[in-house]
């Protein structure tokens, strides 16, 4: 991904994550202190050896005044003076400038030390609880800063992903159906499940190591910097090469984790095709075609997943290697230095913690590096998918809807998908309760011409018109609540029968629900079922026949009470004795509706007000059954194909 690329991943995450910034601050405040907490509990090591368990002669540097005796004298002129005894057997060190004076972390810990020391009179056998239980003090604020930092995060992490798939799956609701014939279902729940859940996890889990590691590490440093310069310098000079491969892994692994999430969209893709088609897998006996077609999309995204997981193995390994290395020569050097009376035990003992105490940042930052970059690749596609513009729009002052008085005109309509033109310059009246058949061959553009009058699409050029307003002038919401459709594909839901028709209306009386279960001839078979209308039917409604799929979304039409009715197939699919109910029911439903009806079954349709003939994306023909007929023509042509082939 390009630096561009990045910053716009990070741009897009800015705009959900910003609201969290309290948070961000609550986290902040809690690292400083966490870090504080890490370098105050390493520089109580010293004085734990020096002055508990006496391992030097003299006294440790943060029991002492750290500094000069002149400066030592100032400081307890100040603050009470120290007994004379703690100032024995102390070398006079070099004077330090103001700005050495500032930067020299272990200084100040030695002052607070100090000052602790002489509040709360600790003197003599003292020490040997004082230090211990300050440790256990530090690791308690340390362990408390790092619960709040960590919660912090979890509330960044989990709140704003969670507003990224709220926000994702929204967009994808506003999208056309022309956006859902590029995206499979498939490569759209990936989005929405696993890439939102890779992000979720990175910030959630592991962005807390992004704000608190660093800051330990400084910290850390500081210290190190300030207990032996020479010494600090010559293993920060080594670091460098130990940070080279965390680089190089992350590129790789950048790589890695974006092929990895396209080859489980994939995966995902390739389930829902075989769920939702699983009956035609098993008329055709193609389980073991679709399950080579899902071992072969597996090992893509095993292998993948494998090349992923050597660079996350290995970093560990070769960095510590490199690590191990380097503890060497610093054992080497330390030991020529405490030979030469240039280091003392104690100090030796607390610049080991201190440097061992580094590791665990850079192998968490190490760890956080990997997983960001899964993360904002993860990031790319969601932002990739949500950039898409919606290409139905809102209306900004939406005209309000009164329903359907005159009529539905389309006007010089032109529409392609892609390159491919279905309607080319159709002019239709439809006339206000008019049922209006529409026949023609597969590909004439039929359910395509239908599909604008709700909008699941907007025609390339020209107009369709309610009452000689165009549609496009009405708020969404309101257009679609004049339509009431009912498809060849029959559209239920894993739930009751009950929420089945009443779709989206929980508070709806059980009275109305029958009512409209009645004029579908449906209340027969659901009161027979084990738990009437709150039977949960499966996914699609599995549990049902054909017929009665179809008769439960005429009763959810029939509820809804548009004035307008789309049926587009609604009895393709079914036996004899099923269309002769659902043909009972649509007929209740078409009554004093304006209705559009999609019918390759001619049988079906010769009772319409109209008939209108479509081939090629035009109106080739229209007028009553015997007019077609007469006229000869593709009407006939379709007609004589069906009844006397």
């Amino acid at each position: 991904m390009s630096a561009e690329g990045r910053v716009n991943v990070y741009k897009f995450l800015w705009r959900y994550f910003r609201r969290y910034v309290l948070w961000g601050g609550i986290a902040l405040g809690a690292s400083l202190l966490a870090a504080a907490g890490t370098a105050g509990m390493i520089a109580l090591v010293e004085p734990i050896f020096a002055e508990v368990l006496l391992s030097d002669e003299r006294p440790s540097m943060l029991g002492s005044l750290g500094g000069s005796s002149a400066e030592g004298e100032a400081t307890d002129a100040a603050a009470g003076s120290a007994p004379a005894s703690d100032l024995a057997g102390i070398e006079k060190p070099k004077a330090l400038t103001k700005l050495e004076k500032r930067l020299d972390l272990k200084r100040h810990f030695s002052s607070s030390y100090r000052s602790l020391k002489r509040r709360w009179n600790i003197t003599g056998n003292r020490v040997i609880w004082f230090s211990p239980l300050l440790l256990v003090l530090v690791l308690l604020i340390r362990s408390l800063a790092m619960f709040v930092n960590g919660y912090a995060f979890q509330r960044i992490g989990l709140g704003g992903t969670t507003d990224i798939r709220n926000a994702l799956y929204e967009r994808i609701l506003e999208q056309s159906s022309r956006f859902y014939s590029a995206h499979p279902s498939g490569e759209l729940v990936s989005r929405v499940v696993n890439d939102i859940g890779v992000m979720q996890n990175a910030i959630s889990t592991r962005m807390v190591d992004i704000l608190q590691q660093p800051l330990a590490l400084v910290i850390l440093i500081w210290l190190l910097l300030s207990i032996h310069l020479k010494l600090a310098v010559m293993c920060l000079v080594v670091a460098p090469v130990i940070l080279y491969p965390i680089v190089r892994f992350g590129r790789g692994m950048r790589r890695t984790s974006h092929r990895s999430q396209e080859h489980m969209a994939d995966l995902a893709n390739l389930v829902a095709e075989g769920v939702r088609g699983h009956r035609v897998v098993k008329a055709f006996n193609m389980e073991d075609f679709e399950y080579r077609r899902f071992r072969k999309a597996s090992h893509r995204h095993l292998r993948v997943n494998l090349w992923a997981q050597m660079l996350s193995q290995a970093s560990s390994p070769i960095v510590e290697a490199l690590a191990a290395l380097g503890g060497a020569a610093l054992l080497i050097y330390a030991g020529q230095a405490i030979r030469a009376e240039e280091l003392d035990s104690s100090e030796m003992v607390m610049f080991l913690v201190a440097l061992f105490a580094l590791y665990d940042p850079v192998r968490k930052l190490n760890k956080v590096n990997l997983v960001f970059q899964q993360a904002i690749a993860a990031g790319k596609r969601v932002r990739d998918i949500m950039a898409i513009p919606v290409d139905v729009r809102e209306p900004e002052s939406p005209r309000p809807v009164e329903g359907v008085k005159s009529g539905i005109h389309f006007s010089d309509v032109v529409f392609a998908y892609d390159t491919e033109v279905v309607l080319d310059h159709v002019d239709l009246d439809v006339k206000a309760g008019e049922v209006i058949a529409l026949v023609g061959p597969s590909g004439a553009g039929k359910t395509s011409l239908v599909n604008l009058l709700p909008r699941y699409f907007d025609p390339d050029e020209g107009r369709i018109l309610i009452d000689d307003v165009n549609v496009r002038e009405f708020s969404l919401a309101g257009l679609r609540q004049l339509i009431g459709i009912v498809t060849q594909e029959t559209v239920l839901f894993n739930d009751t029968i009950r929420n089945n028709i009443a779709y989206g209306q929980a508070t709806l009386p059980q009275e109305q629900v029958e009512y409209a279960a009645r004029a579908a001839y449906a209340h027969d078979f659901i009161e027979q079922l084990p738990d009437g209308y709150d039977t949960v039917i499966g996914e699609s409604g599995s549990k049902l026949s054909g017929g009665q799929r179809q008769r439960l979304a005429i009763a959810r039409a029939i509820l809804k009470d548009a004035p307008v009715l789309i049926l587009d197939e609604a009895t393709s699919q079914l036996d004899s004795e099923s269309e002769a109910l659902v043909q009972k029911a649509l007929g209740n439903l078409m009554r004093q509706r304006t209705t559009l009806v999609i019918a390759h079954r001619l049988s079906t349709v010769v009772n319409a007000d109209r008939i209108v003939v479509m081939e090629g994306g035009r109106i080739v023909d229209q007028g009553k059954h015997q007019e077609l007929l007469s006229r000869g023509g593709t009407y006939k042509r379709l007609y004589d194909l069906q009844f006397e082939g």
